[in-house]
């Protein structure tokens, strides 16, 4: 498959295209062990942002969604705090690959001292900027295996106060070991039930690494943001990784904005691949 490429399917008018349990593709919720859900919690339950401490607001930290950098080059995550002062708190970095728990990296106390978990070496450097009031993270000699969303959180003394930001999703471009999906697919049941009100697209993407991808949905030119539905990101055996979404839209508006199209952008390889589907009427 090329890294760029655009592709129409056009659906006949057969009796059927796609049967209702194909949709159930990367939607079926698999409940989780108890340690991934115990782990998972520990950001949610420290994530009152606008809870009130003693009178005053508690700090709140602002992340931006994504940035990116090549690998071998230095990463940096900002954390800004909103309101609240980055010497009165200590701040935790966590990082989160799809389909994983949270993993501690480091605690970066308001007394200097660094607390690092085994799994992260020194190349992970936390910075206090006091001009611009934030903490900063940075992964010297970046890899792409660092592909990843990192969470800072801040807290102050004795469980006092504990908000975590909102994530920043690091992309690592230009690493050899990133991988083009082997595949996008694009499925619809727009004939399976004539009658049926609504219409359900698929756009399944298979085989890429690292785990970070995004995926769009628009027609006639114009974005889709309702009624969409993001599948899991689930790891392979080889280490790649599948995910899917799915878009569900009235039958009316299905026939009127054609043709759909699925787009699909993995940055870590460069890829940018479109999937479009048209029924024929």
């Amino acid at each position: 498959m090329l890294a760029n490429e655009s592709e129409t399917h056009k659906i006949p008018c057969l009796p059927c295209v796609l049967y209702s349990e194909d949709l159930n593709i990367g939607f079926a919720p698999e409940p989780l062990p108890e340690q991934r859900r115990m782990s998972s919690m520990i950001l949610l339950c420290l994530s009152l942002a606008l809870s009130i401490q003693s009178g005053a607001l508690q700090p709140v930290p602002v992340q931006p969604p994504q940035v990116l950098h090549a690998e071998g080059s230095t990463a940096v995550l900002q954390c800004p705090l909103q309101s609240g002062k980055i010497q009165n708190y200590h701040v935790f970095w966590f990082q989160q690959k799809p389909s994983k728990s949270p993993a501690f990296i480091l605690k970066h106390s308001n007394n200097g001292q660094i607390e690092r978990s085994s799994s992260f070496d020194a190349r992970f450097v936390p910075i206090r900027d006091a001009v611009t009031n934030a903490y900063i993270l940075q992964i010297q000699k970046v890899k792409t295996d660092e592909s990843a969303t990192y969470f800072c959180l801040a807290e102050g003394n004795y469980f006092q106060i504990a908000v975590s930001g909102s994530g920043t999703r690091l992309i690592i471009t230009g690493g050899q070991s990133a991988k083009v999906p082997s595949s996008v697919i694009i499925l619809s049941d727009v004939s399976q039930k004539p009658e049926s009100p609504d219409v359900h697209a698929l756009c399944i993407v298979e085989d890429f690494y690292p785990g970070l991808l995004e995926i769009k949905w628009s027609a006639a030119g114009k974005d889709i943001t309702e009624g969409v539905t993001s599948g899991q990101v689930t790891l392979n055996e080889d280490g790649t990784y599948t995910t899917s979404s799915i878009l569900n839209v009235s039958r009316n508006f299905f026939n009127s904005a054609t043709p759909f199209q699925c787009s699909v952008s993995h940055e870590s390889s460069g890829a940018k691949i479109e999937r479009h589907l048209e029924w024929c009427m």
